[in-house]
């Protein structure tokens, strides 16, 4: 004898509500790991534009304070987007913060050592050059050199120019 009972309209919509929103909520880590995190942002307040240099006070920022620290610079007015990682007790790769693909912003991932598009599809070495993603283009490294607490970033002159 079968005792089980037919379940209503409003009790299916229910259960059925339920189990779409438990399935949607525990998928929703693996979602947002489809891209990688732009490098947080320096305070305008930390860094200037001085001709053809920009200098970031370090005594004015926490984001590079370790080795394998990365940040961004950006001033939208004098269209300078750039991504600063440190790779030694005195030593910076500056690099375009755009993407060659889709001129969208980077990240930096320390274990790895490498550049990452923030869509999660191109990545590039340290030098600029291109390491896989669906366009074959480096990114273009600018000179830096630390004098003290400041960082001279040569915006006129990049490593690209010099091969």
């Amino acid at each position: 004898m079968n005792k089980a009972r037919e379940m209503t309209r409003r009790e299916f919509l229910k259960v059925s509500g339920l189990m779409t929103s438990s399935a949607a909520i525990g998928l929703m880590p693996f979602l947002s790991g489809c891209g990688f995190p732009a490098a947080p942002e320096i305070d305008q307040d930390a860094f200037l534009v001085d001709g053809d240099h920009l200098i970031v006070r370090m005594d004015k920022t926490s984001l590079l304070s370790r080795v394998g620290d990365s940040a961004a610079v950006s001033m939208e007015e004098d269209d300078i987007h750039l991504i600063i990682v440190r790779i030694g007790e005195e030593r910076y790769v500056v690099a375009l913060n755009e993407c060659p693909h889709r001129e969208k912003r980077l990240g930096y991932d320390p274990g790895s050592e490498i550049f990452l598009c923030v869509t999660g599809k191109s990545e590039f070495k340290l030098d600029g050059s291109y390491l896989k993603g669906p366009v074959e283009a480096p990114l273009r490294i600018y000179k830096s050199t630390q004098e003290g607490k400041t960082l001279l970033i040569d915006l006129k002159t990049d490593k690209m120019s010099e091969r």
